[in-house]
């Protein structure tokens, strides 16, 4: 089954074009998940912490196995002075991706141009580009196109992608060799790893693509 986080402080417009429009070999419809910052204000919460609480949701969810993850640019009024509103998305691009490096990561606006004016022109745009690059954002979409740049990752997974989704076919498989490294660990376990990109994912990643999701099971058991 493919699975889209969603990020956005409006209810998601697009959810019904992407059920029709990505959906799996088997014709089943993509699981969709929409986390909304609106749902963490409160009068009694200072915008810090308002933002602390939603990037900790964002960066739980961003551990579970997904194909894409869709950043609205603009996630609501936190009550920061400056620009600080704007860079709200970047926040939550970091939280996801520190978490999640497998996954495709898409930010989207109705008004992009206006948006990357503001943002840049605040006068750091060379530090707000390098958080853009380092948090692996592949495109910047408008909202019109949303279903259509979702598809076509969906359709065009990176290597990392491939792999998490190999692992995530069989998540309750275990490794079975009992000289394996990995030996005792499901196949959900290796996929999180995977995601993470610490010293252990990197290697299942580097094993996966040398030998296949094979290298971690005993086939003659």
């Amino acid at each position: 089954m493919r699975r889209v986080l969603i990020v956005d402080d409006q209810d998601p417009a697009f959810a019904g074009e992407l059920e029709t429009e990505i959906r799996d070999e088997s014709g089943n419809a993509p699981e969709l998940m929409h986390i909304n910052p609106s749902d963490f204000f409160s009068d009694g919460r200072t915008p810090d912490q308002t933002l602390a609480k939603l990037l900790a949701r964002v960066a739980e969810a961003a551990t579970e196995f997904w194909d894409v993850i869709i950043i609205d640019l603009y996630l609501g009024d936190f009550g920061f002075d400056g620009h600080r509103n704007l860079e709200v998305c970047l926040r939550v691009a970091e939280a996801a991706r520190e978490a999640n490096r497998s996954a495709t990561m898409l930010l989207y606006s109705g008004t992009l141009s206006k948006y990357v004016n503001e943002l840049l022109g605040g006068g750091a745009s060379d530090t707000q580009l390098r958080r853009i690059f380092h948090a692996e954002v592949a495109n910047f979409v408008q909202r019109s196109r949303i279903a259509r740049e979702v598809r076509s990752a969906v359709d065009n997974p990176t290597w990392l992608l491939r792999v998490d989704r190999l692992l995530m076919t069989t998540p309750a498989l275990v490794v079975g060799p009992e000289e394996a490294e990995f030996v005792g660990r499901t196949f959900a376990e290796l996929a999180k790893l995977v995601r993470r990109q610490n010293d252990e994912g990197q290697k299942i990643t580097q094993l996966a693509v040398d030998y296949g999701v094979a290298a971690f099971t005993d086939l003659n058991s």
